[in-house]
């Protein structure tokens, strides 16, 4: 075994015991190579400093994970560097997606005459009678929902399961949808469209 491989196997020990001598070992050993990955495929200086930064945090805080078999933490650090990659490209085209999505139906709003604009105000009119009368629970978490809670925030709030929460967005959506569409199923295209973006727009996640 090399000089190198013993000194990364005694400071890979220290790491997992919490040692900050380890930390910055490790931190001084690949920055640079992880930053270089990183700065490769997402030509953003702050953004793959951030990342690295995060992927040495999120091991370090998750030390105590480590197999004990491990003897470099190379290949850890640079599957931990892909996956952020991957991530961020991930949200970046989730939110080019929400982006769009919206940019659409603001161009259908300004598009609206008087009268349609009538009919949307009807429109949540007829939403918060449909919300009124959903079960106490379905209720809460649609209105926080709606509020921009996040699933888990709700879940915590309320005392239940994240799946429940999931569960009463997916119930309270069909309710609506079926009033919806009950209401304005003799109407043109641009009320559907109205509808189906009202829905969008309140369970956006």
């Amino acid at each position: 075994m090399s000089t190198q491989n013993k000194k990364e196997i005694f400071y890979l020990s220290l790491f997992k015991n919490g040692d900050p001598r380890a930390f910055t070992y490790f931190f001084d050993s690949y920055w640079e190579e992880l930053y270089t990955v990183a700065y490769r495929h997402l030509q953003d200086e702050a953004i793959s400093k951030d990342i690295v930064q995060e992927v040495f945090i999120q091991i370090w805080e998750k030390r105590h994970l480590l197999k004990e078999d491990y003897e470099s933490l190379k290949p850890y650090f640079f599957k931990a560097i892909k996956n952020r990659i991957l991530n961020h490209y991930a949200t970046e085209k989730v939110r080019e997606n929400i982006m769009e999505k919206m940019l659409y139906r603001m161009d259908k709003f300004t598009a609206l005459t008087d009268n349609t604009h009538a009919q949307y105000q009807e429109l949540e009119n007829i939403v918060d009678r449909s919300v009124a009368r959903l079960p106490k629970t379905m209720q809460a978490v649609y209105l926080l929902r709606n509020d921009n809670y996040s699933i888990q925030q709700i879940a915590q709030k309320l005392s239940i399961a994240e799946q429940t929460v999931k569960n009463h967005l997916y119930e309270a959506k069909k309710i609506l949808k079926q009033d919806l569409t009950q209401r304005f199923a003799d109407h043109d295209d641009i009320l559907l469209v109205l509808a189906s973006t009202y829905l969008f727009h309140n369970f956006l996640t």
